[in-house]
């Protein structure tokens, strides 16, 4: 067989697998009120979706196999995904609590586990990354260094703003506000605003 065909057969093999894993999740989805929009691409099969909650267009969700049920997506009740918004389980997990909004073009990673509370808006282009390279030889490139991830948890009713990015090991107090383009690399107390690169308290709410 020639390498074209070989790689027209693979691309066909796997979106035939999208679109049995993107019926599978819209099988399970407890209320007509839900949809998983056609165009979502779902890669492996655990996914988990609420009632009343929306994953619009060009989502891409990747979770794991029925072989890994730890590795898995979970999305709560009256959520939206919002198009071009991007899910990895990438080994670990996410979970995403209810009346949450994931806006356009953020990516969720959730290697060492993410776990998003109730009430949570995260604004388009927030990037959340349950994960760290590691970097400590110098003899060996970075990517062959492995990784390691501690976990992020976002409590409830927290706001991020636009392209924020949040990084391993850090949790985000109740009631909290991310301020647009902020780095958060430690813990956000409760109500409070953070700001800056790295992400200091601003002031309480």
């Amino acid at each position: 067989m020639s390498n074209a065909f070989l790689h027209l057969r693979r691309a066909l093999g796997d979106m035939y697998r999208e679109r049995l894993n993107w019926l599978r999740a819209s099988m399970r989805i407890p209320a007509a009120s839900s949809r998983i929009q056609w165009g979502v691409r779902v890669l492996g099969e655990n996914l988990r979706v609420g009632a009343h909650t929306r994953l619009e267009d060009s989502v891409l969700v990747q979770t794991g196999s029925r072989r890994r049920p730890a590795e898995f997506v979970n999305i709560g009740d009256h959520c939206s995904i919002r198009s071009h918004a991007q899910l990895y389980a990438l080994g670990g997990s996410i979970t995403i609590g209810d009346r949450c909004s994931v806006n356009p073009y953020c990516v969720l990673y959730g290697t060492g586990h993410l776990v998003i509370g109730n009430f949570v808006r995260i604004a388009a282009h927030t990037v959340i990354v349950a994960a760290m390279h590691k970097f400590d030889r110098r003899d060996v490139p970075i990517w062959e260094q492995g990784s390691e991830a501690k976990g992020i948890t976002i409590e409830d009713d927290v706001w991020i703003g636009t392209g924020a990015r949040i990084l391993d090991g850090v949790r985000i107090g109740t009631g909290a506000i991310v301020a647009a383009g902020a780095v958060v690399v430690r813990d956000v107390p409760p109500f409070t605003i953070v700001g800056g690169v790295p992400a200091k308290v601003i002031r309480e709410r």
